[in-house]
């Protein structure tokens, strides 16, 4: 009975650090080096939410941090976190994050946003 304890304990240890990962700034870049991104963006998402200022710094602070944005639109930017094409070349599943910024470039709010079709 002791051992299978143990091993209850080791395998949720793993599956729990596996959920989430810190972010990192150089392998959020790598991530998306095919021009789609791969795990690492996903995983780091809610650390990057969670524990940095994301709202009320300049937009060139959040480029710093991100990179060039994926997609650029008058007062809003969007980083892709994944894009799955499933078997066709459309997408049939989208998760971005989402910036919109003032015109002095201050980003004034973000979000989270999920596309399925």
């Amino acid at each position: 009975m002791k051992l299978i304890g143990h091993r209850y304990i080791i395998f949720c240890l793993i599956v729990f650090s596996s959920c989430g990962q810190k972010f990192d700034k150089i392998k959020w870049a790598e991530d998306y080096k095919s021009g789609i991104p791969g795990p690492n963006r996903s995983k780091m998402l809610d650390d990057l939410t969670s524990n940095y200022k994301l709202v009320n710094i300049k937009y060139s602070q959040l480029v710093d941090l991100l990179g060039n944005p994926d997609y650029i639109e008058s007062s809003e930017i969007s980083y892709d976190i994944i894009v799955d094409y499933g078997t066709d070349i459309d997408p049939v599943y989208t998760k971005n994050l989402d910036f919109s910024f003032s015109k002095d470039s201050v980003i004034t709010s973000y979000k989270v946003r999920e596309w399925k079709k």
